[in-house]
């Protein structure tokens, strides 16, 4: 070996690569208000490849609702079971997911929804974490949607994973 055959090898020249083929995916999906008043989950796919989106797993922190007419499960899953090709985009709407889980609540209600996409993209099983959101509604019409980054740093600093769609057994 040369020189030159020792520079390659050193770490810093070495580049950050994903350590799989799905780490190479650009699969981007994210929360919005479309039509002024419908929750959407819009799944953007950046790619040269096919995305398989199987479901969206919604958790409800923090409801703050009144006159609910069914028990509130804090926690949904959507099932998307929907291709996403390559350089395209697709949306659902959660808007009926996030009333159920929160106890269908008459008049508003406010909560942090954190969502997050199963997908499968090269024969592997992919999540993508959305960032945290404050969502205020009334039944399925949004009022505002916000962002709620300061509570996904709170999380980080607990040094482990909570599961927030499970409740709490006090025996």
């Amino acid at each position: 070996m040369d020189e030159r055959d020792w520079i390659r090898l050193l770490p810093w020249r070495q580049k950050n690569k994903p350590e799989s083929k799905a780490g190479q995916i650009k699969f981007a999906p994210k929360l919005r208000i479309a039509d002024g008043w419908v929750l959407e989950l819009l799944l953007v796919n950046r790619s040269s490849w096919t995305v398989w989106v199987k479901e969206a797993t919604i958790a409800l922190v923090d409801l703050n609702a009144k006159e609910q007419t069914a028990i509130p499960t804090r926690g949904a899953k959507y099932e998307i079971l929907q291709n996403v090709a390559p350089r395209d985009s697709f949306s659902v709407s959660l808007a009926r997911s996030i009333y159920d889980a929160a106890g269908r609540p008459q008049g508003r209600y406010s909560c942090l929804v954190r969502t997050t996409v199963l997908y499968h993209v090269f024969n592997e099983w992919c999540s993508a974490r959305l960032d945290t959101s404050r969502v205020e509604m009334a039944a399925l019409t949004v009022l505002d949607l916000s962002s709620a980054c300061w509570f996904d740093k709170k999380i980080k600093r607990t040094n482990g994973l909570v599961d927030f769609a499970a409740e709490e057994r006090k025996d």
